[in-house]
């Protein structure tokens, strides 16, 4: 057990620094050209976010039952995700004001998932 948490660890950093230089960097796997408008462009970083949450996931939830604490942890983690990411997108290509009410619509979501995950896992 102790072996197959160590491997889900570590899988888990693995994902979250791959995710990390992907949206640091969407390029390395994308030829597609940088959008000229900021919101586009911090766009194109977000999905590689979803690495970076899988990667918290496996990094910090090693169980499957109960279910609910699961799809808790899911949530909670890939909206973690995502936040980062975008986070990351507005460091690097500017601030917009529509990215930063989807900061704020992220973080919404991110309590209560966050909580239903701590009062399921008791």
């Amino acid at each position: 057990m102790i072996e197959n948490t160590l491997i889900l660890r570590c899988a888990g950093i693995l994902l979250i620094i791959i995710g990390l230089v992907l949206v640091a960097n969407p390029e390395l796997l994308s030829n597609k050209p940088i959008p000229n408008d900021t919101f586009h462009a911090i766009e194109r970083r977000i999905w590689w976010g979803l690495l970076i949450g899988f990667g918290s996931l496996l990094l910090f939830h090693h169980q499957l039952q109960p279910w609910m604490t699961t799809i808790a942890a899911t949530s909670a983690s890939l909206v973690f995700g995502l936040l980062v990411a975008r986070l990351i997108g507005i460091m690097l290509d500017g601030s917009v004001a529509k990215q930063w009410l989807y900061v704020v619509i992220e973080v919404i979501l991110l309590v209560p998932l966050v909580w239903w995950y701590l009062r399921t896992q008791s």
